[in-house]
Order: structure tokens, then sequence, then C-alpha cells
């Protein structure tokens, strides 16, 4: 019998019915779960679950299935709240009946593409999401939270756990980061140096109350997170918080005036938020709250204290806390929101002016060079910066097609390189001058150096600095090799954009193209399906759809048991001279195949 009832999602015979809820040995599914609410977070509805059932957070993961990692006296479900793996797909299906959808709503993924990147995550290698969260503005085991809002309802919002989550819209106040009774961070779990799983043993914490279990104290911290106080801040903020949302959630993002994709907007933030903690000064915190430019003070003398490094110490580190990150917010939203082009330029001057300072002091080393940023900012922030250099000094303002890094190979188009480029590069090997003409479309696109550029493609940047700061110099006419990039430029617009940098991430982990693929056209022209030629041929598959340095690819990252390099690239060259085209054609087949699955093209 499946019924639904006010708040819950009821799947039980009506002979099983009762007040207390408990798991039936056998019976999978459970007798009644809560409805996700709209924009709740996994770990808050867990609770809720366990709530209802009468058992703790702990149990109730382990009854809807969730997969686990068990470490007495708490379990620790895989990637707890930011993506469901195969395996807790299946349980919480056969669990809860609850549509995927709204399981799914509940992740941190929701923000994939938007705030978050996951790129990089690997659901079959948990320690992926270490690096991962490390780079993110996401917080995978703890949450900010308004009070005002957890008296009026137990759901804990999702979007409570991103980086720019500074300000309840709804009560017009700062969230809080920690319990003032324990000086925790809220959801950690624990006062020692490791987050706490979800309990399984008592005490458990009462609901509403902080919760946190302290190192060397019996029970828990007892503080009412409602009855926290929280700072109220002005309206304007509210409005900034909310627009940044509607931004999060795949609303149109706007940027000096013209359209911009979401993941293009949060880039510029973080960029913006990694400059202003260079070039701000007193002068730009007087158009904030006082409280807000005490934050972004106190976040300088955090970083200076910690000079040694660590990722707190990164120019586009997360913000600390609410305060810092609405700090953030109101001292990017000017240049973010500036209702042109040339409004933008004039309130990103000073910075620029600031930064192009500290590069002078440091010997011409870019602090920024790491920082990803999107093109429109990186041509923005080039037109007010100081020119570095002759060549870079010619490049074109205002270029019809602008390419963003994502839609350049590594290596430019070897067609294109011959006839366009190779002539203003005399005496240089193909595959160097391709990659400088990738590098030098990414300039193009508004990158602010070669550094910049080659971060942006994610390049090796030992190859990309071999090629800018050598070949460079043989260029002897700067405006005539910027107009044939340009030139390049147009012609992959006319082919049509491809996203490389997908393809890149979608055969990251291809090490060997499987035996079913070649088999059927190796064996009648003679030739042995060897391991050796499965992982040359998933090279050949990487290249041919990554436009990338074949020697990059990721079948060649590890030995080949002690096989030499010499003769791994030996064997290379035999491969690609002698690979008939049926298993050309074959290898590409297959690529596109795997391509598509994956919803790249």
């Amino acid at each position: 019998m499946r019924a639904r009832s006010s708040g819950y999602v009821c799947m039980v015979p009506s002979s099983l019915s009762s007040k207390r809820l408990l798991p039936v040995p056998g019976f999978r599914r459970l007798p009644a779960v809560p409805v996700p609410a709209d924009g709740e977070s996994f770990a808050s509805w867990v609770d809720r679950v366990g709530v209802l059932l009468g058992i703790s957070p702990g149990q109730a993961a382990r009854v809807l299935g969730l997969e686990c990692r068990a470490s007495a006296p708490s379990t620790r479900p895989t990637y707890f709240g930011v993506v469901l793996t195969p395996r807790s797909r299946r349980g919480l299906t056969e669990a809860t009946g609850i549509p995927m959808r709204l399981l799914r709503a509940m992740q941190l993924a929701r923000y994939d593409g938007t705030v978050l990147s996951l790129a990089g995550l690997d659901l079959n290698d948990e320690t992926t999401l270490t690096p991962v969260a490390a780079r993110e503005w996401m917080m995978v085991a703890t949450s900010r939270a308004c009070p005002h809002c957890l008296a009026e309802s137990a759901v804990w919002p999702l979007w409570w756990r991103l980086g720019v989550a500074a300000v309840c819209p709804v009560h017009r106040c700062l969230l809080i980061d920690e319990c003032p009774a324990c000086g925790v961070r809220l959801r950690r779990g624990s006062g020692g140096l490791r987050p706490r799983g979800l309990p399984t043993r008592p005490p458990f914490p009462e609901p509403g109350t902080c919760g946190t279990r302290l190192p060397g104290r019996e029970g828990l911290c007892p503080q009412v997170l409602a009855e926290i106080p929280a700072v109220a801040v002005p309206q304007s903020l509210a409005e900034l918080q909310r627009k940044v949302l509607a931004v999060a959630e795949g609303g149109t993002a706007w940027v000096a005036g013209e359209r911009a994709a979401g993941s293009d907007w949060f880039t510029a933030l973080r960029f913006l938020t990694a400059l202003a903690r260079i070039a701000v000064e007193d002068n730009d915190l007087r158009d904030i709250p006082c409280l807000l430019s005490e934050a972004f003070e106190d976040d300088v003398r955090r970083r200076r204290a910690h000079r040694q490094g660590g990722g707190a110490t990164r120019l586009g580190a997360m913000p600390a806390n609410a305060a810092v990150a609405a700090a953030f917010l109101s001292l990017s939203a000017p240049i973010l929101d500036a209702p042109t082009t040339e409004d933008a330029r004039s309130r990103l001057t000073p910075w620029a002016e600031r930064l192009a300072t500290v590069r002078r002091k440091s010997g011409g080393t870019d602090p920024l060079r790491s920082t990803p940023r999107p093109a429109f900012l990186g041509q923005l922030l080039t037109s007010v910066s100081p020119r570095p250099s002759r060549v870079a000094g010619a490049i074109p303002r205002g270029v019809r097609h602008r390419l963003g890094a994502q839609h350049i190979p590594h290596l430019a188009d070897v067609d294109d390189y011959r006839s366009v480029i190779a002539i203003h590069l005399p005496g240089t090997a193909d595959v160097s001058g391709r990659r400088l003409t990738s590098l030098a479309l990414a300039r193009l696109g508004g990158t602010a150096s070669w550094a910049e550029a080659a971060a942006a493609l994610g390049m090796d940047p030992v190859k990309a600095g071999r090629a800018a700061n050598t070949l460079v110099q043989r260029i002897t006419d700067p405006d005539a090799f910027w107009a044939a990039v340009t030139c390049v430029a147009d012609r992959m617009h006319e082919r049509g954009l491809v996203n490389y940098a997908d393809r890149r991430e979608a055969f990251a982990v291809l090490r060997e193209v499987p035996h079913h693929v070649l088999f059927p056209v190796f064996r009648p022209l003679g030739w042995d399906v060897t391991w050796q030629r499965l992982r040359h041929a998933a090279a050949w598959v990487w290249q041919h759809f990554t436009g990338g340095d074949v020697h990059d690819a990721p079948a060649y990252e590890h030995p080949w048991d002690g096989t030499s390099r010499e003769s791994v690239r030996e064997g290379w060259r035999r491969f690609r001279d002698r690979l008939p085209v049926e298993a050309a054609d074959a290898l590409a087949a297959w690529g596109a195949a795997r391509l598509a699955e994956k919803g790249t093209e």
C-alpha cells in the first residue's frame, strides 16, 4: 500500500502502522520518511528521518541504504551530502521510493556548473574528495545557519553549505558559523581534530541543539541553535544574497551589462576576491558596513599571520566565515553589477594599478597567475593594466571572436598552424608552435599573462613557459602575429566550437582501450592485440579528441613495467605510423560513443 501524508512519504501495510516506526528485519521499504523540503540539505533530511523513526542519525543512514564507512561510535556515509554513489542511490530507492531527482537536489552536486566544479571527483576513490573540497567554496562537514530559520523549521537549507552563504535574505541577518557555547563550527559534531561522523551510540543530540561532543567532557553541547543571537544587516545585503543564490540555481547572470554563464560569474567573483585581498585599501572599505570592513581586515591579518602556506592562505581561498563572505560579495558587486563595461573598467582600475605595483615589487611575478578568471574579466583587467612586453603589448582590443579557455586545445590545429602561424615563428617545431598558438588564443580571449593562459588551459606550466619565454622572441611583427591568431580564432568559430576541457575530463582516466574494440580490426590484419597497443590506442583516442600533446596522455602517465621512456615513445611512433585506416575509424567511433555516454560532444 502506498499513501502520502502531510510531510511524509508512507509505504507500509496498515498492520505495521504505529507511533514508533522502526525498521522491520527483511522489510527493505521503510515505514515512513519525511518528504524532502525544497532546497533542503541531505544531512538535514537524514536527521529528520532519524527523528521520525526514533533512531540515531547513524542508524538512519544505515536503514536508508547509504554506502557507509563504520568507525565506531559513528557512521560515515561516503561523499555524504556531496553526491550519491551508485550504491547509495540503489539503497535510497529501495528504502524510500522517493524520486531520484529529489534526492539528488539535496546534494552539493546540485551546484556543479555554477558555484562549484566537481571536476576531478572519482566516485570509485573517495580520496579525490579531499582536493576538490579544498579547492571549491563548499563546506562538506559543516554548515552556516540562520537562527531565525531554525526557530521556524528543523530544515537546514543546502545553500548554507556554500562558501558564498553570508546573509539570510528572509530575516536580513548574518549567518552564524560557530556555536557561541562551545566554539565549534555548526554540524561538525566534534571538537576534536576531525569532524565526527553520524552518531550511532548515545548520547544523541537533542533536535534543535548544537550537540557537539567535546574531548574530555561528558555529554553534548546543549546550546539551542534558535536562541543564538544574529546580527542584522542592511536590506541591500539581503538583496545581494538573493541575487547570488538565483545565479547559483542557474538563473541569468550579468556582468558589466553583458550576459554571462553562471560558472563564469562565480569564477569572476572568486578572482575578484583574490584580487581584493591584494589590492583593497581603506578607502575601498568606506562603502561597506563597518562590521564587514572589520571582517575583511581580520581576513587579511589572518593570512599574513600564516605566511608559511596552507589552504587558508591561498588568495582564492573560501571566505572563513559569513561576515568575510559578505565583505567580499559587497566589494565585488560594484564591478560585477556595473551597468556598462566602461563603468566596470573605471571601478577595476585602482585595483589593477595596485596589482601592477605588487608585481613590480615581486620581480614581475603575477601573484594571481594560478587563479582562474573568465575571459571577459581577463580582457577587462588587461585593458586597464600596463602592457608587459612587446608582443603581449600588441594584443588587439575589441576582438570580434572570443574563445573561452574550454574551447582551446593544448595544441592548435596543425593545418591552421602551418598555413597561418608558422611563418611568424621561423625555425620552430610544429608541436612547440602549436602550443604557443593555443596560449596566444587564450591571451586573445583575455588572460593577463602567458602563465595565466597556461593555467586557464590546464597546460603543463613547464612546457608552456618554455614556449612563451623562448618562441615569442622569434616574432618580428607582433601586429601581424596577432592578426594571424585572430584568423585562427575565426576559423575555429566557423568550424564550430568544441569543448576540449570537457573532452579532457571525459578521457582523464583512459589508460587502455578495451580489447574488443581493436580485436575485430587487428585480427584480420595479423596484428596481435597486446597490452602495449591497447595503451597506445588509448593515447591515440586522447590526442584525437582533446587536441593535446600525445605525451601528456593518461596512458603515458605511469611507468610501463620498467620500459624506458624512449622505448615507449618509439612504440607510439610505430603505432601511429602503421595504424590502419580501419582501426583509426574504429577508435574514432568508440571515442565518440564514450563522449556521448558522458554527455560530451
